[in-house]
């Protein structure tokens, strides 16, 4: 779709054995990583059963040792645990153990009293995990809160995933996302205890939890199982901080003050001028946090309580060629978060977590440059934009260990997120937009002047008092409400999961150009100057309604090889803003396989891999343009005079017709002609083949080390994406005979202007060709709409990761391809966030030249990060991140190339002949060191100082650049040299240093 902005043995089985024989699975069917097993071994006697009690809550299960001497423990709350060979009442022999999210730990008892160990005063490492875990054919990190606390990243979950191998940074259009596999920054899932906090309006944010509140994060970058659903791309995981049995508490402050932020380089244009510096933007970040947890009733109810203010300040100037006027923003998040936890008995649980994260912004503007003075203050007071997003989410879950073979579980959650918007003028008076297609808005409009008696230095004039080219609407929501039920039954030598949830999302959405209008100047093809005028309005309630079910079994086939097996089947049926369905998707059935092999029995060399498909939903935001009421229309017209500060034109006569671009013409369009008939689901196929080896040398620094290989596959099977050709269409109604009028490019009134398909597909959908209001099935070939969407990704991880009690690595390497003609969901080429309606197959010329390496083909990764601690009072921390450019491409051409209008720079078209995605060379190498110290001094126990340097040595380099070379403006004829070309759009985050202190008590 357009985008509306005009810039475009007999007693030991194997290990492997022991855990699915005895019914381990990790990540069990239900838990979405919030939970993990123990399973082990013991000598089968009369009186021998096996005691698993949580060290932080008290809880504790008696499990029976099978005829074969196996046990286990499943779906427990991660934590701290001993594990006790009780015989005939008496505890024979103890083991301490750490439970983390998604895996499996195991424990093997001898029955001989020498192997018992002290319960009091248990410390439990981080990494006291086993160094593989054979039960899992997954592809996961996790990372505990000692490490999210200390590791020298920025503090957030999407920065510590960006760790995992595969995982890329995504374009700086989109925030701070990641790629995971090859696939879009649009095609992850998010969780918060088991519940799935992805924003489905557009899948760019999701709800996230104060960084402190942490407890796990897991990241999933490949072969989940068939529990997992609405990701193409990885699955990110956290698990939040808990009450225990001792009460406990923190203080922490942390500040990045702009004193110690370097810049980015001063940029200049093709032409020479000027582009844009940094020198005089400022930004300084701190946040407050307290925490408390502990007993409300031992062993029986717990209470952890957090709260985190942040504030950060900000001074940001425009580039030469921005069309944005300089800005101070002030940003304020109070988040909170509760969590409590009923241990109603032995064998049931009761959770509720919640938390808010209401963010507040306020941008105040002027019309300063960034030559100009220090602050932008000095300049002309233009406005206060306001904006409010996040909200509240509340989460609760039950657990019940029916018998030790029978797990239930229950969850509902709900999920709000505002997205709140209004702007104040100089003179007080206030602009909100009720997302009303009839709306008048007021406010200076948004002007843009390319006439050619001031493109001086290809540099566009813009009228001084609009403050943002858009607004968004005043009281948007989104809503997200869902409940699902597990089970989890052990049966011989199988474990079955299965498994239904059911969710129900609404978005009150909408946008419309600064006071409502978009005034466009240009010089036409007879030298006279023109003013076009675009009007653009969408808004309304769209709504998802998600139900999915899924059936998996964990099969023990020998003593030392797993199979898995599951089927996965979602359906998703997308509403307008009519509550009108115009996408149902029935039956999307997923298969799961894998298998792991325990090669040697013993844990030290392991083989997996798994196959599967993927799918994801429609995102919300489609039905606003493609399904709703929307308003795009744009018309030309003489003028006589411009208002010198609204930048305003006297409007005369007409020139041009009134133009609904795509259809919008504030009609709401048939739900039946919107969307293919025989859509199919987006979908993926993953093929991961890989080994993990234990080293065991009497060399002390080789010993201990875990390497491994693993090869990744993944291939788009089916996109949706949206086209805008009405040519089809048009030739068709003309061959019956049909009065189609004069424009090929535009449907009647009523009919959508784009509709969704599979590209590559024939599209079948009801129209009304001709405006007679006489409705047919109109199929159209695929052939006739463009190329088939195509997106591959061949991964190879090379991996390496010790533990000893001094210092630990993990280093990986990863080399990768990611080919096709389209990235996905969202175009980074442009920064388009119109997810599922990008630009690509809008038009089958738009195509050609599209095959090629896609934005997040970054062919070699190389990630380190680890720890040494020197004594008990200083460690040091490292991350190292060297990874090669992403491919560049060039784009251009317009109405004069292929006769489109409105595509204007939309085409692998430069300089008079069709070029290539990823033709144009690469962005440079980047390589980044972060390295950190912590000292915790014995003089104040309890107390931390960590300095991180964040990029010390300042290695700045261009992430992305600008794309588009040329673009032919409305006059057809007109060809605009852009002078941005290829010159960096965003960068690697420069150095800055971060100061942590932080107190933790006991009470």
């Amino acid at each position: 779709m357009r985008s509306f902005s005009f810039t475009r043995g007999a007693l030991r089985r194997s290990a492997l054995a022991a855990a699915v024989a005895a019914g381990l699975v990790a990540a069990p069917a239900f838990a979405q990583s919030t939970s993990g097993d123990i399973y082990g071994t013991a000598a089968p006697a009369a009186g021998e059963v096996i005691q698993v009690q949580n060290l932080d809550n008290g809880q504790t299960r008696q499990i029976a040792v099978d005829a074969q001497g196996n046990f286990r423990a499943p779906s427990l709350p991660i934590g701290h645990y001993v594990v006790n060979l009780v015989v005939n009442g008496q505890a024979e022999a103890t083991r301490k153990v750490n439970v983390v999210a998604g895996q499996a730990v195991q424990v093997n008892f001898g029955g001989s009293q020498a192997n018992a160990q002290a319960v009091t005063g248990v410390t439990v490492a981080a990494n006291s995990l086993p160094p593989i875990d054979v039960t899992s054919t997954e592809s996961r990190s996790t990372f505990t809160a000692d490490q999210l606390n200390s590791l020298p990243v920025p503090r957030d979950e999407v920065s510590v995933s960006l760790l995992a191998p595969s995982a890329v940074q995504g374009d700086g259009a989109f925030g701070n996302l990641a790629s995971f596999g090859g696939s879009s920054v649009a095609e992850n899932s998010y969780y918060v205890n088991g519940f799935n906090v992805t924003n489905l309006y557009n899948n760019l944010s999701f709800s996230q939890i104060p960084y402190q509140a942490i407890d796990q994060l897991d990241v999933q970058t490949g072969g989940y199982g068939a529990q997992y659903g609405f990701s193409t791309g990885g699955v990110t995981s956290v698990n939040t901080k808990r009450g225990t049995n001792q009460w406990k508490g923190g203080v922490s402050w942390t500040t990045t003050p702009n004193w110690a932020r370097a810049n980015r380089p001063t940029e200049y244009q093709n032409n020479g001028s000027l582009y844009r510096t940094y020198n005089k933007n400022s930004d300084t970040d701190n946040v407050y946090t307290a925490w408390v947890g502990g007993p409300l009733v031992k062993d029986k109810l717990f209470f952890f309580g957090l709260v985190q203010k942040e504030q950060e300040n900000t001074t940001s100037y425009p580039s030469a060629t921005s069309t944005s006027p300089a800005a101070r923003s002030d940003y304020s998040s109070p988040f909170w978060l509760v969590k409590l936890d009923w241990n109603i008995n032995d064998n049931n649980i009761l959770e509720y977590t919640g938390f808010d994260n209401t963010k507040h912004t306020t941008n105040d503007y002027y019309t300063s440059l960034y030559g100009a003075d220090n602050e932008p203050s000095t300049g002309d007071f233009l406005g206060t934009r306001k904006v409010k997003t996040g909200g509240q989410t509340n989460i609760f879950k039950y657990t019940s260990y029916l018998t030790d073979d029978l797990t239930f579980s229950a969850q509902w959650g709900r999920m709000k997120s505002q997205n709140s918007t209004y702007y104040i003028s100089n003179s007080g008076v206030q602009t909100k937009y009720d997302g009303g297609i009839n709306s008048q808005v007021g406010g200076c409009p948004y002007v843009l002047d390319y006439r050619d008696s001031v493109l001086a230095g290809n540099t566009p004039a813009y009228n001084s008092c609009w403050i943002s080219s858009t607004n968004d609407i005043y009281g948007g929501q989104d809503e997200r409400t869902a409940w699902r039920a597990d089970i989890d039954w052990h049966l011989g030598d199988h474990d079955i999961g299965v498994g239904y949830s059911d969710e129900k999302w609404n978005s009150d959405a909408g946008q419309t150009y600064a006071g409502g209008a978009l005034y466009y100047y240009y010089t036409g093809a007879d030298g006279q100057n023109v003013v076009e005028k675009d009007n653009y309005r969408t808004g309304g309630s769209v709504k998802i309604d998600q139900k999915s079910f899924y059936l998996e079994d964990h099969w023990q086939v020998t003593d030392r090889f797993m199979a898995y097996m599951g089927i996965r089947n979602d359906s998703f049926e997308n509403k307008n803003g009519n509550g009108e369905t115009f996408v149902k998707q029935d039956n999307i059935w997923q298969p799961r396989l894998g298998f792991s092999w325990d090669v040697n029995g013993d844990s030290s060399l392991k083989v997996f891999g798994s196959a599967g498909r993927y799918s994801l939903p429609i995102a919300a935001n489609v039905a606003l343009r493609a399904a709703s009421a929307s308003y795009f229309t744009y018309q030309t017209f003489d003028y006589s005079n411009v208002d010198p500060v609204t930048g305003t034109p006297a409007l005369g006569a007409p020139t041009g017709p009134l133009v609904a671009v795509n259809g919008e013409d504030g009609s709401v369009p048939n739900p039946h002609s919107v969307s293919d008939k025989d859509l199919k689901p987006y979908s993926q196929d993953e093929y991961i083949l890989g080994f993990k080896k234990q080293i065991q040398s009497d060399n002390d620094f080789l010993n201990g080390w875990v390497v491994g290989v693993k090869a990744t596959y993944r291939k788009l099977r089916n996109a949706i994406d949206d086209t805008c050709d009405w040519r089809p269409f048009y030739n068709y109604g003309q061959s019956l005979g049909l009065d189609m009028g004069s424009d090929q490019f535009n449907p009647p009134s009523g009919t959508p202007g784009c509709f969704i398909y599979n590209p590559g597909s024939a599209l079948t959908l009801n129209l009304d060709l001709d405006g007679s209001g006489n409705v047919r099935e109109v199929t159209i070939p695929g052939s006739k709409l463009g190329p088939k969407a195509k997106r591959s990704y061949q991964g190879l991880v090379f991996s390496a990761k010790k533990s000893t009690d001094k210092w630990y690595v993990d280093a990986s390497y990863t080399f990768a391809k990611n080919y096709g003609n389209t990235e996905g969901l969202v175009k980074s080429d442009i920064g388009q966030t119109d997810t599922g309606t990008t630009q690509d197959f809008d038009y089958p010329e738009i195509e050609y030249g599209a095959n090629g390496y896609l934005p997040n083909d970054r062919r070699h990764t190389f990630k380190v990060y680890g720890a040494y601690k020197f004594t008990p009072e200083w460690s040091v921390g490292m991350n190292l991140l060297v990874q090669s450019g992403r491919p560049q491409s060039c784009l251009g051409g317009g109405e004069p190339t292929y006769g489109i209008p409105g595509y204007s720079g939309a085409y692998y078209y430069c300089n008079g002949h069709m070029t290539k995605r990823g033709d144009n060379g690469r962005t440079p190498w980047i390589w980044t060191v972060s390295p950190n110290v912590i000292y915790k001094p014995n003089w104040a126990k309890g107390l931390t100082f960590t300095l991180s340097a964040l990029n010390i040595f300042n290695n700045v380099k261009p992430t992305s650049v600008y794309v588009t070379g040329e673009e032919a403006r409305s006059s057809g004829t007109t060809t605009y040299y852009n002078s941005t070309y290829h010159i960096a759009k965003y960068y690697t985050q420069p150095r800055y240093f971060r100061l942590q202190a932080e107190y933790d008590f006991s009470l």
